[in-house]
């Protein structure tokens, strides 16, 4: 997953009106900061994804030793 900064723009982009606030990716964020449109806030960070555990072996229902009593 790429990078990507929040900025806050100077000019028209994406048809955000000066002043607002957008998130893009590094590569453009840097462009458009070279040309003065935009002004980088802040690095939004990936949120990490929890590790999944390993899951253990399906519990077997009891086995029950209750008879039966058949009729004769």
């Amino acid at each position: 997953m790429s990078a990507k900064y929040k900025v806050k723009t100077t000019a028209v982009i994406n048809r955000n009106p000066v002043g607002s606030t957008i998130e893009l990716p590094k590569t453009t964020a840097d462009k458009l900061v070279a040309k003065g449109y935009v002004e980088i806030i802040e690095e939004i960070k990936p949120k990490k994804k929890p590790a999944k555990k390993a899951k253990s072996a399906p519990k077997k229902p009891a086995k029950t030793s209750a008879k039966k009593k058949t009729d004769k």
